[in-house]
């Protein structure tokens, strides 16, 4: 800013000021060559009839509006060269602004709408209450801070606004129709108030078109279509009474940007507060979006624990040593590539707790006449403690029947209802397969979720299924269980080593659980994207809704915009107090969905056990964090548009 003061100099001077408004293509002018200076401590009236500009004079003086053509000064300070920031701080230091509709904010307390221009500087919190309640006690208002402007008089509002224009300790008062909404008794009372004013050293300029209020101050000036056709004293006025010596206001200068940071929050929620309808609706939708991400993400991790926990069952330290290169790539002449002496090679590691060959076939057994089609397994007696059976019944095969050959086999849970009934033993029963006695020694289960293959199944020692069963058919895979203090990687590293120098090249492949697991697992983490996407989609339709709820708030407060640029609200005040609000809304949003998601998992448990939600921090943290930047990206457009409002037209609007 450019200081031209001297000590002489008018607090107020204009020089050959034009305003033109432009209605399509032409240009109405409104304020026609105005020059005038206004000292320091006058009280002047500016009279005019409606529509001879002294409304668009007000606001040019008052820093509302910029002139098309011409200078203003205002305490050496060339208004005419300076950008809307620096307006809004010549608005929130020098001027006072005293509205014919006095313009209070509706959801605030007289408190609140007196405190307003002192949010926007650095005056301390105990600074700013304390002159708040030394200017209501001056006014007559102290036993009606607390009341919200519908719970006051016209001249009780009226002083409320006062006191707002006086909290920055504002030089220059501008009163526009101050007493057109008053009746006579309110409207004396308010003269009163602005001689008083006028006593205590500020300067008051009274824009009016009653003459009877022109004449109780000491300057009369006369407009008319836009010029200033009259400029008299009125000597008739005399300055009577005793000085309030209003205490002074040092910190009126701009806030730090913490300090703003955290009026704004206050602010934003202190409106969110006074419109809660709006403000819930306008977060139900990033409710609904949270609520839907956090609970289908609850949903995946209690899933994928369910099938981890099931999978743990099946046991993570067994290996599978199959012939070829892969599923599907085994060729004739991979078909042997396993054989008995890869076990006994096997067998020199000392970690390995159990090994065993594997091979079966599809046949028939006979019961009782009765032909069932089983599904025999070939296996060595450590089979069943490498993979994890509890033998229910009776007991597995010995190293003795394999062997021997021993013709014996041990069923299963499904086998054993299918070819018998409950009260039947079915130990040492005969059955026949392919023509010769099998006696049943045992019944077996597998840990781990019941798989159905849609046949009974039976396990028999691998020799007596080859010699009596199969003849010459291949070893189909071999099973080994290993320690939990080796990891899979760590055994597949070492058989493989010892199977390439045993076969002399890579006719093999080997597959665990922990494979088995892992792509599980990356199923259930690609079910949970898929579930967790779609989720988002109404989380991201949420967004929009807060945005055209936002854009749709800023056109509903246009007004309150209007007075709190006034009071002297820079644009980008106004922006970080949108913005601060849609950041809010969509928090406090994504805080309900949580809770929501919450209940909504405690009851699926009271449902259903089959498996629950489980809600971990990371999802709740991501939750948070992006229905935050919902707000900020959604919220920009709204406050961009609420910050580009032009103080007076946001000022006409109700």
């Amino acid at each position: 800013m450019k200081h031209y003061q001297s000590s002489s100099e008018p607090i107020i001077k204009l020089n050959h000021v034009f305003r033109e408004f432009s209605a399509g293509t032409q240009t109405i002018p409104v304020l026609n060559d105005i020059s005038l200076s206004i000292n320091q401590g006058e009280m002047v009236a500016i009279i005019g009839a409606s529509g001879s500009g002294k409304s668009t004079l007000m606001n040019i003086i008052g820093c509302l509006d910029k002139p098309s053509q011409g200078e203003i000064f205002i305490n050496g300070i060339a208004v005419h060269e300076v950008d809307n920031e620096q307006l809004a701080e010549l608005r929130s230091q020098y001027l006072g602004f005293i509205f014919q509709r006095y313009h209070l904010m509706p959801y605030l307390t007289a408190e609140e709408n007196i405190a307003i221009p002192a949010l926007y500087t650095a005056m301390p919190e105990a600074e700013r209450i304390t002159r708040t309640k030394f200017l209501a006690e001056k006014l007559g208002l102290r036993e009606r801070l607390n009341h919200k402007p519908y719970q006051l008089s016209g001249g009780q509002q009226q002083r409320v606004s006062i006191c707002r224009a006086l909290i920055n300790g504002a030089r220059v008062i501008l009163a526009d129709e101050p007493t057109g909404a008053l009746d006579s008794v309110s409207g004396k009372a308010l003269m009163d108030v602005l001689h008083q004013l006028h006593l205590d050293g500020h300067t008051i300029i009274i824009v009016t078109h009653d003459r009877n209020i022109a004449e109780q101050t000491q300057r009369i000036i006369e407009i008319s279509d836009g010029k200033i056709v009259a400029d008299n004293q009125n000597d008739a006025l005399q300055k009577t009474g005793i000085p309030h010596n209003f205490p002074p206001v040092k910190d009126n200068g701009r806030a730090s940007l913490g300090r703003s940071i955290h009026e704004s929050i206050r602010m934003a929620w202190r409106s969110l507060i006074g419109h809660r309808m709006r403000a819930f609706l306008s977060m139900l939708g990033i409710i609904i979006g949270i609520s839907s991400v956090v609970s289908s993400m609850a949903v995946g991790e209690g899933a994928r624990r369910t099938i981890m926990d099931e999978i743990g069952k099946l046991g993570s330290t067994t290996l599978e040593i199959r012939p070829g290169t892969g599923w599907g790539s085994k060729r004739p002449d991979m078909e042997r590539a396993l054989s008995l002496n890869d076990i006994k090679s096997l067998k020199k590691f000392s970690w390995i707790e159990q090994i065993s060959p594997v091979t079966s076939s599809m046949t028939i057994v006979v019961n009782k006449g009765l032909d069932f089609s089983i599904l025999l397994n070939g296996v060595s007696d450590e089979y069943f403690a490498a993979q994890g059976f509890q033998i229910l019944q009776g007991s597995n095969f010995s190293p003795l029947d394999v062997a021997d050959n021993a013709p014996v086999i041990v069923l299963d849970e499904t086998s054993r209802e299918v070819l018998f009934t409950p009260e039947e033993d079915p130990l040492d029963q005969i059955v026949q397969i392919e023509g010769s006695p099998w006696r049943i020694i045992g019944i077996a289960r597998k840990s781990g979720p019941k798989m159905s293959s849609g046949f009974i199944m039976g396990w028999t020692p691998h020799t007596a299924l080859q010699q009596r069963v199969l003849g010459d058919k291949p070893i189909e895979y071999i099973s080994l269980r290993f320690p939990e203090t080796l990891t899979p990687k760590q055994a597949e590293i070492q058989v493989e080593q010892l199977l390439l120098r045993e076969h002399g090249k890579k006719d093999f492949f080997i597959q665990s659980d922990d494979q088995l697991a892992n792509a599980l697992q990356k199923t259930s983490d690609s079910m949970s994207l898929l579930i967790t996407s779609i989720a988002a989609i109404s989380l991201l339709v949420g967004g929009v809704g807060v945005m055209n709820i936002m854009l749709v708030s800023v056109t509903e407060r246009t007004h309150e915009i209007g007075i709190r640029l006034s009071v002297g609200a820079r644009p980008a005040d106004i922006m970080n107090q949108f913005l601060i609000e849609a950041i809010l809304i969509c928090s406090l949003g994504g805080l309900i969905g949580i809770a929501g998601s919450w209940v909504a998992g405690t009851i699926f448990a009271q449902v259903t056990t089959q498996f629950t939600m489980v809600f971990t921090l990371l999802p709740v943290l991501l939750a948070c964090g992006f229905s935050a930047l919902i707000g900020l990206i959604f919220g920009y457009f709204p406050a961009r548009r609420a910050a580009k409002l032009n103080p007076t037209e946001a000022l006409a609007r109700e």
